[in-house]
């Protein structure tokens, strides 16, 4: 199947991993290796982005790609585990098929992109394009200090700055976790320690959701799952424990 890594046991609990934007799915194999003697693993790539830079990015279509996943892999129901804009789309699963998803691991993806700050999100989406060119240098020069067993597989899976574009112009406008208020799952918020704005969204979140778990990577920011990859697969395993 385009755009999708299977590893794991093919008859362990489903785990479906949802990158963020303009990376892709191979920015999971730092946590993958450290389950795949537990579960199955499904890491795949988002419209817009990896194999799929052809297809427009919406959360609408996102959120159809992954349940297409599932279907076409027997999958029932799995846990979702989203960073950043795969996040949003773990949401959004969570909010429009609850049957399909027996939990959630978000990872930045507790900010409200209302009022000021989705007008901002977007200007920057719109401007995205325009400077694509030093923003690809920036995301490269990020991605080598993570080393190249990490940075490596991400770059050349392709990074995409018309689907980080499409992606900053389509998630705002909507509030997430009060469209997936009804979802009765056990939900595992995992925001790096130094990412302050989705630490500081985390009680808004939690309204909606009070039987939330929220944990801290420490030593770690925005992309807590490629800085802090052992503490972050421990996180899921943790979760995937008390959906077993």
């Amino acid at each position: 199947m385009n755009g999708v890594t299977l590893t794991g046991k093919t008859d362990g609990p489903a785990v479906l991993l949802l990158h963020g934007g303009v990376i892709n799915r191979h920015m999971w194999k730092p946590v993958t290796d450290r389950l795949e003697d537990r579960f199955r693993l499904i890491s795949i790539d988002l419209p817009g982005h990896g194999d799929l830079q052809d297809k427009p990015f919406s959360i609408e279509s996102a959120v159809e790609r992954a349940v297409d996943v599932m279907d076409s892999l027997g999958v029932s129901g799995a846990v979702l585990v989203g960073l950043s804009m795969g996040g949003y789309v773990a949401q959004g699963v969570a909010a429009t098929h609850p049957d399909r998803v027996s939990g959630l691991v978000i990872s930045g993806a507790t900010i409200r992109y209302m009022g000021w700050d989705g007008w901002s999100t977007r200007l920057y989406g719109m401007v995205f394009p325009v400077v694509a060119r030093p923003a690809y240098k920036a995301f490269v020069k990020q991605m080598a200090k993570l080393g190249p067993d990490i940075a490596n597989p991400i770059i050349e899976g392709g990074l995409s700055m018309k689907g980080g574009g499409q992606a900053l112009r389509r998630l705002p406008g909507r509030d997430y976790a009060a469209e997936m208020a009804g979802f009765s799952g056990p939900v595992t918020i995992a925001n790096g320690e130094r990412d302050e704005g989705n630490r500081e969204h985390e009680l808004y979140f939690r309204e909606h959701h009070p039987d939330a778990r929220f944990v801290v990577i420490e030593d770690a920011g925005h992309a807590c799952a490629l800085q802090q990859p052992v503490d972050f697969a421990d996180v899921v395993a943790q979760l995937m424990t008390e959906v077993s």
